[in-house]
């Protein structure tokens, strides 16, 4: 029994982080779960999501909750795969919405049990991480960082400098 998250629809691209506003597809696979060789059976997955400390909440907080279900990939194959999950920090969470809803340095907790009694079960985590953007450097006159400026007299005048670049804070 296995369990794994994807970010792209051909479950070739396995990954233990998204970005905060991001597609998801969970596949497992459990081939006592192949119940009815005539058909493509289904499974159910229930992902968490737990506070990060990068919010003003409590850490450790479950925000949302969703169950999936995951359809065969054929009729005896064992593999099961998602539907496109959505997971942004745009929405509201709401238990079963079809959407995860998370933030930044949250973690999304996805864990599988075998239904026929044969006691297996398996999990999976990822972290949301920042969007990634393009850094952005700024040049400032004064010290309260509101009068940006393009041209300096050399020698006389004193250089404020920003460097904004979201992604790469690694070490809040």
């Amino acid at each position: 029994v296995s369990i794994q998250m994807f970010e792209n629809q051909g479950l070739t691209d396995d990954v233990d982080t998204y970005q905060t506003r991001d597609l998801m597809f969970v596949m497992v696979s459990d081939t006592d779960e192949n119940r009815n060789p005539q058909m493509a059976d289904t499974v159910r997955v229930t992902v968490d999501v737990g506070n990060g400390t990068a919010g003003n909440g409590g850490v450790g907080l479950v925000l949302d909750t969703e169950v999936l279900t995951l359809t065969e990939s054929g009729n005896v194959t064992g593999i099961f795969r998602s539907d496109t999950v959505v997971v942004t920090d745009t929405k509201l969470p709401a238990v079963n919405d079809g959407v995860v809803s998370w933030g930044l340095s949250d973690t999304m907790h996805a864990v599988y049990s075998d239904a026929t009694g044969a006691s297996e079960s398996a999990s999976d985590t990822a972290l949301a991480k920042e969007i990634s953007v393009t850094g952005v450097v700024q040049f400032y006159e004064d010290a309260s960082y509101t009068d940006d400026v393009d041209t300096y007299q050399p020698r006389q005048d004193v250089v404020y400098v920003v460097v904004y670049d979201t992604d790469e804070n690694r070490n809040p």
